[in-house]
């Protein structure tokens, strides 16, 4: 299947903030990395985004309060808007995967959320812990990246 580059791009507070420049990166650096489902069971970072357009949420983790009201924000898109375009919502946190069910109850989000115990894709597309962003530009160090992957 050929693809179009993913783009990612930094969410920040104010709107001239949003308007940053994307970066570029390679899918193929994170393709094969884990993920966990509610149940853990491990899933390729690929399978996410292989046969269907996903819009990929990386949160910084599950007890923070702004990363909360990010999902719970993202809980209030409706399904029909996603299936109407063909696109899965995804979030993925840095948690154990025992915490999502809880999670997704506290913030009432009823879509698809993963887990990157080993923060491996985290790393790998260069977010890391105290991290300036200064490539993407200025933006919110609590919702990481929205990186959209469109097929």
């Amino acid at each position: 299947m050929d693809t179009t580059p993913p783009v990612r791009q930094q969410i920040g507070r104010n709107s001239h903030e949003n308007r940053c420049k994307s970066v570029d990166i390679d899918v193929s650096d994170v393709q094969d990395c884990n993920v966990f489902d509610r149940q853990g069971n491990r899933l390729s970072f690929r399978s996410l985004y292989q046969e269907k357009k996903a819009i990929i949420v990386f949160v910084r983790h599950f007890l923070c309060y702004t990363c909360k009201e990010y999902v719970e924000d993202l809980a209030k898109i409706p399904k029909s808007f996603l299936s109407h375009a063909d696109a899965r919502l995804i979030v993925i946190g840095q948690s154990s995967h025992h915490h999502i069910d809880a999670f997704c109850q506290l913030t009432g989000y009823p879509h698809e959320m993963y887990v990157d115990p080993e923060k491996e894709v985290y790393r790998k597309l260069g977010m890391n812990r105290g991290d300036t962003f200064i490539k993407a530009g200025k933006c919110c160090l609590h919702v990481l990246y929205i990186w959209a992957y469109i097929l």
